[in-house]
């Protein structure tokens, strides 16, 4: 019989690798700074929410990891 994977684990994958994306963009605006940046740009909020969002993901697909069961 098959084993059922939780949908939690999925929605912690995807969380993780959107966040890989997002802190990666960040790297890249970092070093390739706009002629005339928006406000509050010296934040880098994509540094934050990509490495906030990559560590949540990795929590999530951790803890909801598809365990083998031995009958």
């Amino acid at each position: 019989m098959r084993e059922e994977i939780s949908i939690w684990f999925f929605g912690g994958v995807l969380f993780f690798i959107y966040g890989v994306i997002v802190f990666a963009e960040g790297l890249w605006e970092l070093s390739h700074p706009l002629a005339s940046p928006p406000a509050l740009s010296n934040l880098h909020a994509p540094i934050w929410w990509g490495g906030l969002m990559g560590i949540a993901g990795l929590v999530y697909t951790v803890k909801f990891w598809p365990k083998k069961h031995r009958g």
